[in-house]
Order: structure tokens, then C-alpha cells, then sequence
């Protein structure tokens, strides 16, 4: 009877981790921006632009992106947070692309014995990141050539 049990939460562990929507979604919506230039440039420019914010890229294929921050530790209070963004790119108006970000928080700690990941509403990085974002496709416009880091 164990092993049916062991069957049984190793396919839920799976099912949940099988996501056709980012995590938060249905909690929280993204935030949205419409900007110029086709879902393909849009792509490029927003990869460009988590890598200039110090995000490493964890996902990438054309019209998805997830990123990650660097983990902010603190010895004080024995916990660890990062930034978990998560972008959709869909083609819009003739010239158009419409960006979709999702952030979420992911919090570590001991007194809460594990990891917990908070969908986040309102958060300064969504504001920095659309800024990053025209800043990028200003540039590929005026056919500078674009800083690969």
C-alpha cells in the first residue's frame, strides 16, 4: 500500500510541475507593455536586457523568458530572497509586440522551514525592467551594435 501512495505523490510532484502558464497567473496578473518591433527582436532585446539587470537567464525559447537575480542573503535574520521574473512576448499590432511580466519572490528560511514563492503585484524591478527594455530596442533601432555580455 506505501508504494501506491509513493506513486501517487511522485505523479502529483510531476503534474505540478508541468506549467502551461508562468506560476502566478492565476493569482496575479502580469504586467503589460507594448512596445515596437516583432516578437523576434523583442525576444533578443529582452534577454539583453535581464542580462544588463544582472539576472541570469534560466529559460529561454523564442517568446519566453525566465530569469533569476542573484540570491540576497542575511546572516542576521538566516534567510535568503531572489527575484523570479517570467516574460511572455506575443505579436500585437503591425510593428507591435505586447511584453508580459510576471515577477515573483522566492524567500528562504530556516524559521519557515523551506522555500516559499510570493507572485508580486507591485515591485520596483517591473518599472526598471520596461525602462531596460526601451533602452535596449532604442539602441537596436539606431543600429548600434548590441553589447552581448
Amino acid at each position: 500500500m506505501r508504494i501506491r501512495h509513493l506513486y501517487v505523490f511522485l505523479a502529483c510532484a510531476f503534474l505540478a510541475g508541468c506549467e502551461s502558464m508562468p506560476e502566478g497567473v492565476a493569482s496575479v496578473p502580469p504586467q503589460v507593455q507594448v512596445v515596437e518591433g516583432s516578437p523576434e527582436k523583442v525576444y533578443h532585446a529582452a534577454e539583453l536586457a535581464f542580462k544588463r539587470l544582472d539576472f541570469v537567464l534560466t529559460h529561454s525559447a523564442m517568446g519566453r523568458v525566465e530569469a533569476a537575480s542573484a540570491i540576497h542573503k542575511s546572516e542576521t535574520f538566516g534567510n535568503s530572497r531572489q527575484l523570479v521574473a517570467k516574460l511572455a512576448i506575443h505579436e500585437g499590432d503591425p510593428g507591435k509586440s505586447e511584453v508580459e511580466l510576471w515577477v515573483s519572490e522566492e524567500t528562504s528560511s530556516q524559521s519557515m522551514g523551506g522555500t516559499r514563492r510570493e507572485p508580486l503585484r507591485e515591485n520596483g524591478f517591473f518599472g526598471l525592467y520596461f525602462a531596460m527594455l526601451q533602452q535596449v530596442l532604442q539602441e537596436q533601432s539606431a543600429d548600434k551594435p548590441l553589447d552581448k555580455k
